[in-house]
């Protein structure tokens, strides 16, 4: 009877056990990675910064469609976030970021320009486009470049991103500097034209080598080049620093004294 007892009382401790060892969750794993958020750039091109301001470095071009992940944002209006396509990690007003991808079918903003073979300016021509005509994304390279179709013949190639808008008709920039010289042609050696000043609105007509652009001033009609580093697709808050003049240095050393210049022109 006593045996009897002693075996019962095993049992109902042994059931006991399995019966709270079956209310113990099992030991947390971690869980599932969360997929991250993107957003999506919307100009055709921009720039990511190395700090939240006009007046700070750019760290990368980025283009229509462009994914990013928001790391922080401050109350001025800018975002930190990280590039998907390449990892880099800058600063870039939120107005420019949308959370919906942005549409892939683009227009052709030059008055000209060719869908090529390959993403540069020296490959073989496939196609010459006009302004206004529709080409649809398919790709895109890390210098600028997209690959596109064009929508009436079919024709696959490349284009610049700076030749395209997302939407028919002239692509409007405005200046970022104080002061942007309007050159008779593509370099610091032509003649100034005029002088443009902060936010100043420009019709881009076409594009030359080493990043200059063919233009025209809203306000005054007058055709002309300036630097397409020193424009923004949208009009800025403050302008960018412009770059400081070296004064050249005399024989033996001496250098030559020089008045400042309180507003230099760029370019």
């Amino acid at each position: 009877m006593r045996f009897r007892g002693i075996v019962t009382g095993v049992l109902l401790i042994l059931a006991a056990g399995i019966l709270f060892s079956g209310c113990v969750p099992p030991p947390s794993t971690g869980g599932y990675p969360v997929a991250p958020t993107f957003d999506y750039v919307v100009p055709t091109t921009s720039y990511l910064r190395d700090c939240p301001g006009y007046d700070c470095g750019i760290v990368t071009e980025l283009y229509s469609g462009d994914r990013v992940v928001i790391l922080d944002r401050n109350d001025f209006g800018w975002a930190r976030v990280q590039l998907d396509r390449t990892g880099a990690i800058g600063w870039l007003p939120n107005n420019l970021l949308s959370h919906s991808p942005v549409p892939a079918s683009f227009y052709v903003s030059l008055t000209t320009v060719y869908l090529r073979s390959c993403a540069d300016y020296n490959c073989p021509a496939v196609e010459l486009l006009h302004r206004g005509d529709r080409v649809d994304k398919l790709d895109q390279d890390g210098r600028g470049w997209w690959r596109m179709r064009a929508f009436r013949s079919g024709q696959v190639g490349w284009i610049p991103a700076s030749a395209l808008s997302i939407r028919p008709g002239p692509p409007y920039y405005y200046v970022n500097v104080n002061s942007l010289a309007l050159r008779s042609g593509p370099g610091t050696g032509y003649k100034v034209l005029t002088t443009l000043g902060l936010n100043s609105q420009v019709e881009v007509l076409g594009s030359g080598s080493g990043g200059w652009l063919q233009v025209r001033d809203a306000r005054t009609a007058i055709i002309g080049w300036v630097y397409g580093r020193y424009l923004e697709s949208f009009p800025v808050t403050s302008p960018r620093s412009a770059p400081k003049h070296r004064t050249p240095a005399k024989k033996g050393g001496q250098q030559s004294k020089e008045s400042p210049r309180p507003s230099p022109k760029v370019m």
